[in-house]
């Protein structure tokens, strides 16, 4: 053990060691001692070894070690061999080193044509001129330490100036946002009119981080400003707010606003809520989703129709004894899927889902609508039907 300590401490940090282990296996690696282990790191990644698995490390000599023997043993004169020595610094990643291999190749060779290059000079009507020199003679600007057409730079100083100015805009938005807070209705007002005044674009984003507030009024500001505006981005969370927003009075607003976005696929962002268990919530989802007339949901809603007559038939049969039932699962357009309630969540203290059995009847009589309005047929509970409806329906837009 005190033998491979001193081996330790002889493998300097940036040494690729040989580790061989009492296995007989052997690897290679920068060693690092963790006291009664060690850490074996390698382009790969690390692994950890108790020193009692391993037999020997042998020190290997680093690149630059190698590099040091190999340049001692080449004379300055020997372009060649100096060419030879800079290309291998390049494979073992040298770049200094290889540099000043170049350099020596020069000051005997001034025209060879791969240490210029080396050297980082190039080519320009058959002059060899610096980096510098060569950016000048092809009008090229320096901008950033790099050397490019003044186009170029005109470009990324605009794009610089758009970014401050953006970064401005949004911490604008930001200040009216929190005006709109204010009890003071001429505050609120001077908020409204300053937000007029900046482009659309640039005030989506913030609108929909500032969404979870728990002002109303801004709520209620966001909701319309965003429907108005169109923006795709904003459904996922207008959604979810169109259902569950604090303020039962909000939900109207949100919904409304996912209307005016009329984004093709509204009713499909809708779809994952069936597996909500609040049943009160479910209701809101299906009732939402008759207003789109989408029939893809048409699936998603005879699946839950499902699901609703088998929690129904468990609860008349276990009644707030239940606690389980394998429920169903939605497929989705994009290939995910969602699983619908397992349970019956019977709490009295929660006044969404009092009285189960009759929400249960709730939904169940939104699902007949809600199928109904979207396929304009009323097939009950005759899911043969429906299925064969859905089935010849995807036929005809496949």
């Amino acid at each position: 053990m005190r033998t491979l300590a001193l081996l330790l401490l002889a493998s300097a940090p940036v040494r690729a060691d040989e580790i061989e282990l009492s296995s007989g296996t052997v690897v290679e690696g920068k060693v690092q001692d963790l006291g009664d282990s060690i850490r074996v790191t390698r382009s790969g990644g690390s692994a950890v070894y108790p020193k009692s698995m391993v037999r020997r490390i042998t020190p290997k000599k680093t690149v630059e070690e190698l590099y040091e023997e190999k340049a001692r043993e080449l004379k300055d004169a020997d372009a060649q061999g100096r060419l030879q020595l800079a290309r291998w610094c390049l494979q073992q990643k040298l770049q200094k080193e290889a540099l000043v291999e170049f350099k020596k190749v020069l000051a005997v060779d001034p025209d060879q044509e791969e240490a210029r290059a080396g050297a980082g000079f190039q080519k320009v009507d058959g002059r060899w001129l610096t980096e510098d020199e060569a950016g000048q003679a092809k009008g090229l600007v320096k901008h950033k330490g790099r050397w490019m057409t003044p186009e170029q730079r005109d470009l990324d100083l605009a794009l610089e100036e758009q970014k401050d100015l953006d970064k401005a805009l949004q911490h604008e938005i930001g200040v009216q946002l929190g005006h709109l807070k204010s009890a003071n209705e001429k505050t609120r007002q001077d908020a409204i009119d300053a937000l007029g005044k900046i482009e659309d674009k640039h005030k989506s984003k913030a609108y929909i981080a500032a969404i979870p507030s728990p002002q109303r009024e801004l709520r209620k500001f966001l909701y319309q400003e965003l429907g108005r505006m169109k923006d795709a981005a904003a459904l996922r969370p207008l959604v979810r707010r169109s259902l569950w927003d604090e303020d039962e009075d909000l939900r109207p607003v949100a919904f409304r606003a996912v209307q005016d976005i009329g984004h093709p696929d509204s009713a499909l962002f809708y779809v994952p809520f069936l597996a909500e268990e609040s049943i009160s919530a479910r209701i809101r989802c299906i009732d939402a989703m008759a207003a789109f007339k989408d029939w893809r949901v048409a699936g998603a809603l005879m699946q839950a129709l499902e699901n609703n007559i088998d929690l129904t038939r468990h609860y008349d049969k276990e009644g707030e004894a239940m606690t389980q039932l394998a429920g169903r699962t939605i497929l989705m357009g994009d290939g995910s899927s969602v699983a619908l309630p397992r349970t019956v969540r019977v709490n009295k203290i929660d006044p969404l889902d009092k009285n189960s059995r009759s929400k249960l009847q709730q939904e169940k009589a939104s699902l007949l609508s809600t199928l109904s309005a979207i396929t304009g047929q009323s097939f009950g509970e005759d899911f043969a039907k429906w299925r064969a409806w859905l089935e010849k329906k995807k036929a005809g837009n496949g």
